[in-house]
C-alpha cells in the first residue's frame, strides 16, 4: 500500500490571503503617500529631460559650474525618463507610482508564511513603518518591488524550468536599468540560490541551474554602463539630502537588525535562501545606510517564520483581522505624528518653496554665477534651468568642497571671492540666521524674501544694476522676531515708509505668512488692532494648512504683544514641538526663551527657570 506524505512546504509555499494582502497593501500605500520626500528627484527629472533632448546618456556634468565637464552619468536612466514623463502631469503622478510600487513589494511577501499570515502581516506592517526613510520619489523605490519579485521566484524548492530563467533575467534587466547601483544585489541572490541548489544536485542539474546565474549576469550587464554599474553601490557617495531615522539608536531599524540576525540563525537550516538574503542585506546596510529600508523588507518574512518556532499559529478570523486593522490604523497615526507632520512637508519633491525666488530671478533676468546651498541645488537644477554652485551629489564634488559648501556662513567671503558670485539664493532660516554673512557684507543687498527663500544681489557683480539705486531695507525678513520694527515705528517720520515697505513685501510674495505677521505686528503698534486681527486670521489659516515651526513662533510673539498670553503660549509650544521633531536646536532654544519669559510673567518662575536652562544647553549644542 502506498502512502502519500504531506507535500514539502517549499513545493508550493506562496498561498494568497487576499483580505490580509489587501489590508497590508492599503496600509503601506498610506504610509508611502504620507511620508518624506527627497530633493534628489529633481536631478532625476532634469537628467531624464537631458537624455530625451540629446538622445544619449550624459557623460559629463552640465548642471554645476564648479564641476562642469567632470565625468558624471546616471545609473538609473530608465527611471529618469519615466520620472520626467510623469512629472509633466504634476507631482501626484510620480507619487502615486511610488506608493503603488512600494505597497506591492510588501504585499508580495505576505504569502511566504502560509501557516500564520496574521503574524506575517503584522511583521510586514512594522517593517513598512521602519522603512519610511526609503519611501521617497527616487529610483531606489523600485528596489522594494524587484527584491520581492526575485524572492518570490527563487525561494520555492522546485525543479528547474526555463520559465524561471526567463523571469530572473527579466527582473535583473529591469533592475540594472531602473536603479543600476542596487542591481548587483539581484545577482548575489541568484548566486545564493544556485550555490544552495547545487550542493546536492547532480552534474546535469548543476549545469541547468547555472543558467539562472548566466541569465542574471546577462540582465545585469545589459545596461549602458555594463559591468561597471556594480561598483556604483559602494563607490558612489549618497546624496547629502537623504533621510535618516530620527534617533541614531532608538529606531525600528535597530530592532529589526537585532531580531533579524537572531531570526536568520534560527531559520538558516530550513530557510537558507531567505536567511542568507536577509543576512547579506543586514551586513550591507551597515556599510551602505541607504540599503536599510531594503534590509527591513527582506528581514520581515524571515522574522515572521522564526516567530513560528515560538508562537502558535493564529487562526484567521474576522475579529483578529479587525484587530490587526485597528493596530495598523494606530501605527499609521503614529507615523503621521512622528514622521509626516514634522518632516513630510519640510523639503523634497512636491514640497517646493523656491518657486517664488526662482520666478523673481527669471523675471528680472539675473545673470552670472548663482550661489546656493547644498540643500537647494537639486531643485534649482530642475526649476531654474541655470547652473548651480552645488547640489546633493556629494560624490561628484568631493568631501573637501562639500565641507566648505555646508559651512558657507563662516566661509562666504572667501567663497564669494574665489567663485565670483553675482547673486545668491539661500533658504530663509531665521533662528540660525546664516544670512548674517550677506547682511553684514556691504557689497550684498537683499532684493527678495518669502517664507522659504531669500535672494541677494552683489552690487559689484553682473546683476548689480538691480540695486544700483536701491537703499538698504528697513526690514529684515531673514530675522525671527519682528520687534526690530519698534524703533522705526516709534518715529512718526518713518512710520509711513515702514508700512510702505511691508506692503511691497506682501505684493512681492503674496503667499508669504511672515509678511502678514509682520504687518499685523506693525498695525498693532500703530493702534490699529482690528486691521491687524484680519491679517492674523489669514496667517493662521495658511499656517493650519502648512505648519511651519519658525512662523508659528512669530505668530506666538505677535499674539503675546497683543496681550493674548495663553494663545501665544500654545503657539510657542506648537513651534517648539515642530522644531524638536525637525532637529532645529537653534529655533528650539529661541522659542524656549520666549516661552520662559511668558511663563515668568504668569507667575511660573520655576518652570521658566527650567526652560531657560534648557535653552542655554540647546544653544550651546546648536553652535557645535
Amino acid at each position: 500500500m502506498t502512502t502519500h506524505s504531506k507535500p514539502h512546504p517549499h513545493a508550493d509555499p506562496h498561498h494568497p490571503h487576499w483580505p490580509l494582502a489587501g489590508l497590508l497593501f492599503v496600509f503601506v500605500l498610506l504610509l508611502a503617500a504620507f511620508s518624506v520626500h527627497e530633493t534628489g528627484t529633481w536631478i532625476n527629472i532634469r537628467t531624464g529631460a537631458e537624455i530625451l533632448a540629446n538622445r544619449a546618456l550624459p557623460s559629463a556634468d552640465s548642471f554645476s559650474y564648479t564641476v562642469s565637464g567632470r565625468p558624471w552619468s546616471t545609473d538609473s536612466w530608465l527611471s529618469d525618463i519615466l520620472f520626467q514623463h510623469l512629472d509633466r502631469s504634476g507631482p501626484w503622478a510620480l507619487k502615486a507610482l511610488k506608493c503603488i510600487v512600494i505597497a506591492a513589494g510588501f504585499a508580495l511577501l505576505l504569502p511566504i508564511n502560509p501557516s500564520s499570515p496574521l503574524i506575517a502581516a503584522g511583521v510586514l506592517a512594522l517593517a513598512a513603518a521602519a522603512a519610511w526613510p526609503g519611501m521617497t520619489e527616487i529610483p531606489a523605490f523600485f528596489d522594494f518591488l524587484l527584491l520581492a519579485l526575485l524572492i518570490r521566484v527563487l525561494r520555492p524548492k522546485r525543479a528547474f524550468t526555463w520559465a524561471t530563467v526567463a523571469q530572473v533575467g527579466i527582473i535583473e534587466l529591469l533592475w540594472a536599468n531602473l536603479n543600476g547601483s542596487a542591481a548587483v544585489l539581484g545577482f548575489w541572490l541568484v548566486g545564493l540560490k544556485v550555490a544552495k541548489t547545487s550542493v546536492h544536485a547532480g552534474r546535469d542539474d548543476r549545469l541547468r541551474f547555472a543558467a539562472l546565474l548566466a541569465a542574471a549576469a546577462i540582465g545585469l550587464t545589459l545596461n549602458p554602463h555594463g559591468i561597471a554599474v556594480t561598483g556604483h553601490m559602494f563607490f558612489g557617495a549618497p546624496s547629502v539630502n537623504g533621510w535618516q531615522p530620527l534617533s541614531a539608536w532608538f529606531n525600528l531599524y535597530v530592532a529589526f537588525a537585532a531580531l533579524g540576525a537572531m531570526a536568520c540563525w534560527t531559520c538558516l537550516q530550513s530557510e537558507f535562501f531567505l536567511a542568507m538574503t536577509a543576512a547579506s542585506l543586514l551586513a550591507l546596510s551597515v556599510v551602505v545606510p541607504s540599503l536599510r529600508p531594503l534590509y527591513v523588507l527582506a528581514a520581515a518574512p524571515v522574522l515572521a517564520l522564526a516567530l513560528g518556532h515560538y508562537v502558535s499559529a493564529w487562526r484567521q478570523t474576522p475579529g483578529r483581522v479587525a484587530r490587526l486593522a485597528a493596530a495598523m490604523a494606530l501605527l499609521c497615526g503614529l507615523h503621521w505624528y512622528v514622521v509626516y507632520a514634522p518632516l513630510g512637508r519640510l523639503r523634497g519633491y512636491g514640497v517646493s518653496g523656491l518657486e517664488g525666488a526662482v520666478n523673481f530671478i527669471k523675471d528680472n533676468a539675473l545673470s552670472g554665477r548663482m550661489f546656493n546651498e547644498p540643500e537647494t541645488g537639486d531643485e534649482l537644477v530642475a526649476l531654474s534651468g541655470r547652473t548651480v554652485f552645488v547640489d546633493g551629489r556629494a560624490g561628484l564634488y568631493g568631501p573637501r568642497f562639500m565641507k566648505d559648501a555646508e559651512r558657507w556662513p563662516a566661509r562666504f567671503r572667501h567663497l564669494a571671492e574665489a567663485y565670483r558670485f553675482d547673486y545668491a539664493l539661500i533658504l530663509n532660516r531665521r533662528a540660525a540666521y546664516p544670512a548674517r554673512a550677506l547682511d553684514e557684507n556691504p557689497d550684498w543687498r537683499l532684493v527678495y524674501a518669502d517664507d522659504a527663500a531669500l535672494v541677494y544681489v552683489r552690487r559689484s557683480g553682473t546683476a548689480g544694476w538691480l540695486v544700483s539705486n536701491l537703499s538698504r531695507r528697513r526690514l529684515s525678513p531673514n530675522r525671527l522676531w519682528p520687534e526690530e520694527l519698534d524703533a522705526p515705528l516709534a518715529r512718526p517720520a518713518q512710520r509711513g515708509r515702514v508700512v510702505e515697505e511691508l506692503d511691497r513685501w506682501i505684493v512681492q510674495s503674496p503667499g508669504s505668512v511672515e509678511a502678514l505677521l509682520w504687518k499685523a505686528y506693525a498695525l498693532d503698534r500703530l493702534n490699529l488692532p482690528q486691521k491687524a486681527g484680519h491679517l492674523l486670521t489669514l496667517a493662521r489659516e495658511r499656517l493650519r494648512l502648512r505648519p511651519d515651526a519658525e512662523l508659528m513662533a512669530v505668530l506666538g510673539f505677535v499674539l503675546e504683544r497683543r496681550g493674548q498670553s495663553s494663545e501665544a503660549r500654545r503657539a510657542y509650544l506648537r513651534s517648539g514641538l515642530l522644531a524638536r521633531r525637525a532637529g532645529e536646536r537653534a529655533l528650539d532654544a529661541e522659542v524656549s526663551l520666549r516661552l520662559a519669559a511668558n511663563l515668568r510673567q504668569s507667575g511660573n518662575a520655576d518652570q521658566a527657570a527650567r526652560l531657560e536652562e534648557r535653552a542655554r544647553g540647546l544653544a550651546a549644542r546648536a553652535e557645535e
